[in-house]
């Protein structure tokens, strides 16, 4: 009995666990609760975002996934032109902001001036090169001349009185004008940028009235252009951006305007610039019309 009085006293605790699923699930719910809340939230920006870019914007994301290229067309041009600096009205794009975070769109297109400058300069020596190499093209090296304008690199290819580049009077090529309109147009394909070709002549007139320099210029341009365009690895479909006959009107400085040389084909490859600005301008604007009068 004694033994039994001085026996530790043992005691029991009960403990209850709360109710619920933290056991099984702990807190992985929450992260996938954070993400739905953060997809959803970027969801809604970019509706805001989109209802609030007009029409043009809109056009230009469209494009950008259907073509890769769609900001080298003259459509996508237009539109950073217009709507470059950001979305929505007043943006700022990449502009540095007060603390000078961000990008300066104006050294963006220096730096990308520069670099396009660099590619013409290339392909001009590339030019060069094939008509050194080249022992039938070597005779017509006097006859190119090559050279920068405010436009872009400006390639012309001359006549000369003892190697003409078409039939007399017409837009027939030579067999030798093929092959060098060919061998510039195998360069100037690597270009993305676009190609002006236009025709000139002489000031010696036609007797003939009805055919005169300027459908001849015309015509020998446009000869030029289908040349180029069908060339293996020539120029690429919707590359000429404009095609013109000149007549007359642009001799070579210097020059007597009866001087066969200035009878010639001039090829500009214009430059992003140029062409972004071109576009601009060509921008139909609403004619204003006059108050009617008063009586």
């Amino acid at each position: 009995m004694s033994e039994q009085q001085n026996a530790p006293e043992i005691k029991i605790r009960y403990i209850k666990k709360k109710g619920g699923h933290g056991g099984s699930h702990g807190g992985a719910w929450k992260v996938a609760y954070a993400d739905l809340v953060t997809a959803m939230m970027a969801f809604f920006l970019l509706m805001w975002l989109l209802s609030s870019a007009n029409a043009n914007t809109k056009a230009g994301i469209a494009g950008m996934f259907q073509d890769a290229n769609f900001f080298n067309t003259d459509r996508g041009k237009e539109i950073l032109v217009d709507h470059g600096k950001g979305i929505l009205p007043g943006g700022r794009g990449m502009a540095p902001g007060p603390d000078g975070g961000g990008s300066n769109p104006d050294d963006e297109q220096a730096t990308a001036a520069e670099a396009e400058q660099k590619a013409l300069e290339s392909t001009a020596e590339a030019i060069e090169k094939a008509f050194q190499m080249d022992e039938m093209l070597q005779a017509f090296q006097d006859q190119i001349t090559m050279d920068f304008t405010d436009e872009g690199l400006r390639i012309q290819i001359q006549d000369k009185a003892a190697q003409v580049l078409f039939d007399s009077g017409s837009a027939t090529l030579k067999s030798y004008t093929l092959t060098i309109l060919k061998e510039i147009a195998k360069e100037l394909g690597k270009l993305p940028n676009r190609v002006v070709i236009g025709g000139h002549t002489d000031a010696s007139q036609y007797s003939n009235r009805a055919y005169t320099n300027w459908e001849l210029s015309s015509e020998r341009a446009n000869a030029a252009r289908r040349v180029m365009e069908s060339a293996a690895g020539g120029l690429r479909p919707n590359q000429v951006r404009r095609v013109t006959g000149y007549s007359d009107t642009i001799p070579i400085d210097g020059k007597d305007p009866k001087d066969p040389q200035n009878r010639r084909i001039s090829i500009v490859v214009v430059s992003a610039a140029t062409e972004a600005a071109e576009t601009k301008h060509q921008k139909a604007k609403p004619r204003e019309k006059a108050a009617p009068a008063k009586h």
